[in-house]
């Protein structure tokens, strides 16, 4: 057993107290959006890098639109936890990884008793990972699944007749090219259960309240297109400097015409805007910063997190 010397040095330098530790392991630092009744742990949830947890905070900007008129293709987004909890947060993480990558697992919250993506037989408020393709599941491994998002979008093409929010997501996803991330149960360190040990958390960065992050990346693009001349969200007529709409169509589309470029809600349209390191930055500043007024967010501490002491500092 270690003393409490140990344990306390170990909270110092911002590792975890774990008993086995991955072999051929990386340390990802990684970041995933929930409601904030979940601790940091990702167990049975799906994270990202920057770039791959910054496509699903960009492409969620067109939910309004999505959601409008709501139908079966659309449920898993509209009805995502992960989506429209009215309480999310945004938690930078470091993961000790084994870089045998296995698949990819979906894992989303259950919600009503189904995950939107064909469990319908599940405990709400679990968290419910799926392997395989949607039409034919398979069993999933311990191993950390890796997946690139142009792996699964690189061939879905915006064609004519389909709505401008999902050629955004697609040109998103172009534009972003990050990389998403599962960790599993079974391959959890600490897990007593686990069939291996495949991944444990490290530390937890910071934790973050998504609406504060949300503002500092909104701000980020409409003051580019202020430096640009091109007055898009200016011309929306529920548009201020100090009141936001992000539920009105035409700060949506300045939004997107802004981040993506004028033409990239359209089939075939360039994927230009905003320089992809200024998006980034947007993103990375609230992680940062403690300081709203300077773009960043204040950390959310949660007594759930085994190691307080290494809240990264930041000014």
């Amino acid at each position: 057993m270690r003393s409490i010397a140990a344990i306390a040095a170990l909270s110092r330098t911002g590792l975890s107290e774990s008993t086995s530790r991955p072999t051929n392991a990386v340390n990802l630092t990684l970041y995933h959006v929930n409601p904030a009744v979940y601790a940091a742990d990702p167990v049975n949830m799906n994270t990202g890098d920057a770039l791959g947890d910054m496509y699903f905070d960009l492409r969620s900007v067109s939910i309004p639109l999505e959601c409008a008129h709501p139908s079966p293709d659309t449920e898993h987004d509209c009805k995502n936890a992960e989506v429209v909890s009215p309480y999310l947060v945004i938690t930078k993480i470091v993961v000790e990884a084994n870089q045998d990558w296995g698949p990819y697992a979906r894992c989303n919250i259950c919600v009503n008793g189904s995950d939107h993506h064909g469990h319908n037989n599940c405990t709400n408020g679990e968290y419910v990972c799926g392997c395989g393709d949607f039409h034919h599941e398979s069993p999933c491994e311990a191993g950390v699944g890796r997946a690139g998002i142009m792996e699964r979008y690189g061939r879905q093409k915006c064609t004519a007749g389909q709505p401008e929010w999902l050629c955004w997501r697609l040109a998103v996803a172009t534009k972003t090219e990050g990389v998403w991330f599962s960790t599993l149960r079974q391959g959890h360190c600490d897990d007593p259960g686990s069939q291996a040990c495949t991944w444990r958390l490290v530390r937890v960065v910071k934790r973050i309240n998504k609406t504060c992050s949300d503002n500092s990346i909104y701000s980020a693009v409409e003051g580019y297109d202020a430096k640009q001349n091109s007055s898009c969200f200016r011309s929306c007529a529920r548009w201020s400097s100090t009141r936001r709409n992000t539920s009105d169509p035409c700060w949506i589309r300045c939004f997107f015409s802004v981040a993506l470029g004028p033409d990239s809600g359209k089939p075939g349209g360039e994927i230009a805007g905003m320089p992809l390191q200024d998006l980034l930055a947007a993103w990375n500043l609230p992680f940062e910063s403690n300081d709203p007024g300077q773009g960043g967010c204040p950390h959310i501490h949660d007594a759930r997190d085994a190691n307080p002491a290494a809240i990264a500092s930041s000014h």
